[in-house]
């Protein structure tokens, strides 16, 4: 499952969009500026949609979104700290590899 390259492909675009409103979110006082970081996003997304739907033709859905929901949010935990020096503690830290078990159990 996880060598379907359309499950990556979606998880990546998804993140971009999540990073994509976040830009969108921190400019302040230019509309122009904003308004081109939020229909960047939007583009995003909906590749997003095309590549989990292409993804869905052959990873049943329980499995395909457990995945995706569930690297999109630890990738966007280290974007978040890394990227925007968001605060992360050790619950965190510890949350993240829970995350990641349970996508290895979900794949066995």
């Amino acid at each position: 499952m996880l060598t379907n390259y359309w499950i990556w492909l979606a998880i990546i675009f998804n993140a971009l969009t999540n990073i994509g409103f976040k830009y969108a979110s921190m400019v302040e006082d230019n509309a122009k500026k904003k308004w081109i970081l939020f229909s960047g996003a939007l583009v995003f997304g909906l590749l997003n949609s095309i590549c989990f739907t292409e993804a869905l033709k052959t990873i049943p859905l329980n499995i395909a979104s457990a995945v995706f929901f569930s690297l999109t949010i630890v990738s966007l935990s280290m974007v978040s700290y890394f990227v925007f020096n968001e605060e992360m503690n050790w619950l965190h830290v510890g949350g993240t590899f829970v995350i990641i078990a349970g996508v290895v159990m979900i794949n066995a």
